[in-house]
């Protein structure tokens, strides 16, 4: 099946559980996540070994909460200018949320400017993203990628995903 990066980035209904490694110029760490996106909402939960470092962030047009460990939550209004200082003060490294929805699933984030960067990636907002892969998922309009590399600077994401679920839940 053929990829309609169009048809998938309005695919609103999707789950993707896996894991992920992250590489700063500081650190880096190796986490478990799970996904779940409906109409209009998101929810990010990742967890390292042994359930260490669990966080969880529910994302809705306007708002962001961020739960993790024993801190208190901190919920952050759209727009959300302030959400990447945030977010790399609580979690330790920069995490483009707004778009990430969109380059899970291997296609650029609509309404932002975005270059193709070759057959398999694009750059948008600083990030590039390598999309690979892909596989048939039941409920999807064209294959998603199982794994997704994101760079920016010195800050390295790489995700693997196990498994897909797309349409309802």
């Amino acid at each position: 099946m053929p990829r309609d990066p169009a048809a998938i980035a309005r695919l609103e209904t999707w789950q993707a559980t896996g894991r992920l490694a992250v590489r700063t110029a500081q650190d880096g760490f190796s986490a478990h996540f799970d996904w779940r996106q409906v109409p209009g909402d998101g929810e990010l939960s990742v967890r390292g070994p042994f359930g260490a470092g669990a966080a969880r962030i529910s994302i809705a047009a306007d708002r962001i909460r961020i739960e993790s460990g024993s801190e208190a939550p901190i919920e952050i209004a759209a727009p959300y200018d302030a959400l990447e200082p945030v977010l790399s003060t609580r979690i330790g490294f920069p995490l483009p949320l707004e778009s990430l929805r969109y380059w899970l699933l291997g296609v650029p984030a609509p309404g932002i400017a975005v270059e193709a960067t070759g057959a398999d990636g694009f750059e948008q907002s600083g990030w590039r993203i390598a999309a690979r892969a892909f596989g048939a998922v039941a409920g999807a309009p064209g294959p998603l990628p199982g794994q997704i590399e994101m760079t920016r600077g010195t800050t390295r994401i790489r995700v693997l995903v196990d498994r897909w679920r797309a349409g309802t839940p």
